[in-house]
């Protein structure tokens, strides 16, 4: 290979100047051996440049840390030397650069490519054990689609009782009354939520979906597959009624969630507003209409059966009432200062968008459990008042969703079931028993079980026509939050959270259960910060009447009794 006369000496140049470095360092200067070292060697190369009689600016650029050239020099030490024909361009023909291109940025990229590229290597590419792997995950069953008559084409019976059934209440209240619905995973769960607010007289155009899963347009741009969890369909969500869909620029924890909500209501100049948590069917209170629930009687004389959701005991109006009480507060003599009203705790919770940013916001530190304890207390010690009120309606906490979301609209031919159901009572099992399976009547059948068989075969065939009955949907709904705390503990709690684990290949995909292991290692983190922030750990912590954050010793011994996020939860 042809090495240039020029490049020859100036890299033998370079060598011999290296060799006298310790005999040109300056003395008598207050400065550390490597910024002296450093010094030198750009000086070398300046003089190198000008008996190469190339351009100052043409030469290699200041050295700035030695660190950095010792870690790169030992990442060039496993790159395979480049052929010469590369270090001088071989026989291409050098070109004078262009007045508007930078002399300095002509050199090959290749060797700086080449060295990036050992760096993310990692060490040793060569041939390599594989490393073990955990032991193999669980299968997990496709999930079905929650809302079968949205994915098809409606015939205009079923567009136009759609239409009928989402349609807000009238009138509107002269104050706003949105309500936030939180998402990250679990699509299912999040649409039989809104469609339960939906039917219990929330108007549609008020429920702002939060699509808080961190996959940016992916969603809206339907890029992603049911059994994806942070699957969202936005189209679905309009076609009920005209319910929006916001969408927070990155995956934000829960405290940063609730952060965003204020940040919202301010934008849009809301002083109050609700939210709820998606892992809920709520229903007003029809047994306390007027009249009661409608018999099966009735329903089949009216021809339909559903809701009057402009009644009084819709579990929108008696919401929406406690808000208008609190906007009169100097006729109504309600207290000045109030941050939050739990309807079922924070299930339903409305918020007083000035405590929140009075109070400074949720504490981005405690991301998750815990944070909701933090926030409220210190509200309490800036003296806010919480109230916990009679129920607006049924609220009920589930991990299961219905086999067909849109019995909750008593869409008719559609009956309340669910997956995993633990069964009707054993006294009404014989019942329901015979009504589906329609066996024979024995002679030995009490005239007593064969009327309760007739009224119930009756009820069946007037759900077919005319939708499910109100019993019906809160018995069954019942079953499904009695299963989610089964066994007394909470094991069941969180399942929804981590029942999909599809999605490989699409936008943004990250591994379910990685991502579940993440969240809970977030979760003991906040309550480490929660505990070493008051002290204490536990949400007992309202024995203090002063903001005494990061102030107080711990009450307990950290090596007799564990970290902040053991014990004390």
């Amino acid at each position: 290979m042809h090495i240039p006369i020029r490049s020859r000496y100036r890299l033998l140049f370079i060598c011999t100047a290296l060799l006298l470095v310790p005999f040109l360092l300056p003395h008598g200067r207050d400065k550390s051996i490597e910024s002296d070292i450093a010094e030198s060697i750009n000086s070398i190369l300046r003089l190198s440049a000008r008996i190469c009689k190339k351009g100052p600016n043409e030469v290699q650029k200041p050295v700035s840390a030695l660190k950095d050239e010792s870690r790169y020099s030992a990442l060039a030490e496993k790159i395979p030397p480049a052929p010469l024909s590369q270090l001088d361009g071989g026989s291409k023909k050098i070109t004078k650069p262009k007045p508007d291109q930078s002399p300095g940025n002509e050199q090959d990229p290749e060797p700086l490519i080449k060295v990036l590229e050992a760096d993310l290597q990692w060490g040793d590419t060569g041939p390599q054990k594989p490393p073990p792997l955990k032991p193999p995950r669980e299968k997990k069953s496709p999930i079905a689609d929650p809302f079968p008559l949205l994915s098809k084409p409606l015939s205009p019976f079923y567009k136009n009782l759609l239409t009928e059934r989402t349609r807000p209440p009238t009138p509107h209240p002269a104050h706003s009354t949105p309500l936030f619905i939180g998402f990250t995973r679990n699509w299912p769960q999040l649409l039989q939520c809104v469609v339960s607010y939906i039917a219990a007289g929330w108007p549609a155009p008020d429920i702002y979906v939060v699509e808080n899963t961190g996959v940016m347009y992916s969603n809206r741009d339907d890029k992603l597959s049911l059994q994806n969890p942070f699957y969202l369909n936005h189209t679905q969500l309009a076609m009920l009624g005209g319910v929006k869909v916001l969408m927070t620029p990155t995956l934000l924890t829960f405290a940063q969630l609730q952060n965003f909500y204020a940040h919202t209501a301010l934008e849009r100049n809301w002083t109050e507003y609700f939210w709820s948590h998606q892992d809920v069917v709520v229903f007003s209170f029809e047994e306390a209409a007027e009249g009661g629930a409608p018999s099966s009687d009735t329903i089949a004389k009216q021809g339909f059966n559903i809701y009057d959701r402009n009644s009084s005991s819709s579990l929108y109006h008696r919401a929406v009432s406690v808000q208008s009480f609190l906007r009169k507060k100097p006729n109504m003599q309600a207290p000045t200062k109030w941050a939050n009203v739990f309807f079922s705790y924070d299930q339903l919770t409305l918020v007083n968008t000035a405590a929140v940013v009075n109070t400074g916001g949720w504490d981005t530190h405690i991301p998750f459990y815990t944070s909701d304890c933090d926030m409220y207390i210190r509200q309490k010690w800036s003296g806010y008042t919480h109230y916990r009120t009679a129920e607006a309606g049924h609220v009920f906490d589930v991990a299961s969703v219905l086999d067909d979301v849109g019995v909750l609209l008593r869409l008719p031919g559609i009956h309340a079931s669910f997956s995993g159901d633990p069964g009707i009572p054993i006294e009404d099992q014989a019942w329901w028993k015979a009504i589906y399976s329609d066996p024979a009547p024995s002679s030995s059948s009490s005239s007593t079980f064969m009327r309760e068989i007739n009224t119930l075969t009756r009820l069946s065939k007037q759900t077919s026509r005319f939708g499910e009955t109100y019993t019906a949907l809160v018995q069954v709904v019942g079953r499904m939050s009695d299963q989610k705390y089964s066994g007394g503990t909470n094991s069941h709690r969180n399942t929804w959270q981590k029942s999909q684990s599809g999605g490989r290949g699409e936008p943004f995909y990250r591994d379910p259960d990685g991502f579940e292991q993440g969240i809970l290692m977030q979760i003991d983190l906040g309550r480490e910060v929660f505990s070493d922030k008051w002290g204490h750990r536990g949400c007992d912590i309202a024995r203090s009447l002063v903001d005494l954050a990061w102030r107080l010793e711990r009450d307990w011994d950290v090596d007799e009794e564990g970290w902040g996020y053991e014990g004390g939860w």
